[in-house]
C-alpha cells in the first residue's frame, strides 16, 4: 500500500507505530498511574489488544477522570486514560506532520518551537515592525473568543480533520480509513458519560456552567487537557488565521489558542475596528464561534500589550503578574518544605533575564535569603 510501503503488512506497521506512540505517552504524559502500571505489565500483549481493536473497528475510547484547576482562571480538565493517551499520540505523530507547514506562523500554541515565548517574541516584532520602532502611532487589538472549547461543533471538527486527511491520503488507503475512524471514535466520544469526577465539590459548584461539558448542548464541546484537543483546536482556527492574515490581509497577526491580536498603525484602526471586525464576526459566526463581549482591547503599542505572561513593549519585555507570583511561590514552597524541584529554577531564570526581570528575580531569591548567583544545589 502506497502511504505504508509493501515490505511490512499494515498490521504489523501499526503495531510498530502503536509501540511508538506508546513510548511518547509515558514519556510525555503522567508516569505511573494505576492504568499504565496495568498496560506496563504486559506491554506488548496489551498494545497487540489496541492494534486489533482498531484494525477491526472495536476500538472505543475509555472513560476517565475530570478535575478543577486554577492556572490562572478557574477551568475543567479531563484527563484520558492511558491506553487513550496511546491512540492520541498516534494521531497527532500523523496529522501534525502535514498540517505542521501549512499553518499561519503565527499560531503559537501546541506547537514545536512555537510556545509562549515565540508569542512574545513574535509580538514584539510585530509592534516594532508596524510602528517602525516607536516612531509611528500604531495599535494592538487584541480579542478573545468566548467559551471556545465549549463552543465547538464536534461535527464541524470532524469534517475539518477530515478535509485534511483527503489531501494527505489521496489514494483513500488504509491508513486514511483508519485515521478516519479513529478521529472519528475521539472527536464525537461524550466525555462525561461515566467519568469519575475528583476534587472538592465546593470547586465544582463554582466553575461556570459555560465552561464545564457537563451544561453543553449535544454536540458541542470538547475536553481541555488531551492532546488531540490542543490539535484540533489549532487546526480549525487555521481558517480564521487565514480569512484574517490572506483575505483581509492583516499578516502583523498573531493567535494563542482563542486569543489573536493584529497590530496596525492609528490611521488604520478604524477600518479594522469597524469594517473588518464585523467582517471577521461574520466568520467566526460560520464556524459556530462568538467573540467575547468583554474582551476587547484597542492599546496603543506605546503603552505596552500583556500577552502571554508578559508586558510587551517594543523595546522591551518585563515579567507579567502571573510569571511573577509563580516564581515567588515556587521559591517560598521549595526554601520552607522542600517541595519542588531545584532545576525548575533554572528557566525561570532564563525567563526572567530575557524578560527584563532580573530585578525581581533578585528579590524573590533575596526574600528567602537566597543569592541569585548562587541558590541551593540538589543536596
Amino acid at each position: 500500500m502506497s502511504e505504508i510501503g509493501q515490505k511490512v503488512s499494515f498490521s504489523e506497521w501499526l503495531l510498530k507505530e502503536l509501540i511508538d506512540a506508546y513510548y511518547e505517552a509515558r514519556k510525555n504524559g503522567k508516569r505511573k498511574t494505576k492504568n499504565e502500571h496495568e498496560l506496563e505489565m504486559n506491554e506488548i500483549e496489551n498494545i497487540i489488544v489496541l492494534r486489533d481493536a482498531i484494525i477491526a473497528r472495536r476500538y472505543k475510547p475509555s472513560r476517565g477522570i475530570a478535575f478543577i484547576i486554577h492556572d490562572p482562571v478557574i477551568r475543567e480538565i479531563f484527563a484520558a486514560p492511558f491506553v487513550d493517551r496511546i491512540v492520541h499520540h498516534f494521531l497527532f505523530k500523523h496529522a501534525i506532520s502535514w498540517w505542521e507547514p501549512r499553518l499561519w506562523r503565527g499560531s503559537y500554541s501546541c506547537r514545536k518551537g512555537k510556545g509562549t515565548m515565540a508569542g512574545v517574541i513574535d509580538l514584539q516584532k510585530n509592534m516594532r515592525r508596524v510602528s517602525q520602532d516607536g516612531r509611528i502611532p500604531a495599535v494592538v487589538v487584541k480579542r478573545d473568543i468566548q467559551g471556545y472549547f465549549m463552543s465547538l461543533e464536534r461535527q464541524k471538527l470532524y469534517d475539518r480533520i477530515c478535509w485534511g486527511l483527503k489531501w494527505q491520503y489521496p489514494d483513500s488507503g488504509e491508513l486514511y480509513r483508519t485515521l478516519k475512524f479513529l478521529w472519528k471514535q475521539i472527536i464525537f466520544d461524550d466525555p462525561i458519560k461515566g467519568v469519575k469526577k475528583k476534587g472538592d465539590l465546593k470547586e465544582w459548584r463554582e466553575l461556570p456552567v459555560s465552561k464545564s461539558l457537563f451544561y453543553q448542548p449535544e454536540g458541542l464541546g470538547i475536553v481541555i487537557g488531551n492532546l488531540t484537543s490542543q490539535l484540533l483546536s489549532n487546526i480549525f482556527l487555521d481558517m480564521l488565521d487565514r480569512f484574517i492574515v490572506y483575505e483581509l490581509g492583516y499578516k502583523n497577526y498573531g493567535r494563542y489558542v482563542d486569543d489573536f491580536y493584529i497590530v496596525v498603525t492609528q490611521d488604520k484602526l478604524p477600518k479594522l475596528i469597524g469594517e473588518d471586525m464585523a467582517r471577521i464576526e461574520d466568520f467566526l459566526t460560520r464556524l459556530g464561534l462568538t467573540l467575547h463581549p468583554k474582551k476587547q482591547y484597542n492599546i496603543p503599542v506605546c503603552n505596552g500589550v500583556d500577552f502571554l505572561g508578559a508586558k510587551v513593549y517594543y523595546d522591551h519585555i518585563v515579567p507579567g503578574e502571573r510569571i511573577i507570583h509563580n516564581l515567588a511561590d515556587k521559591v517560598y514552597k521549595f526554601a520552607t518544605t522542600g517541595e519542588g524541584k531545584i532545576e525548575g529554577f533554572g528557566s525561570y531564570d532564563g525567563l526572567m533575564a530575557y524578560y527584563d526581570g532580573e530585578k525581581i528575580t533578585r528579590k524573590i531569591y533575596a526574600g528567602v535569603g537566597w543569592d541569585y548567583q548562587n541558590k541551593p544545589n540538589r543536596d
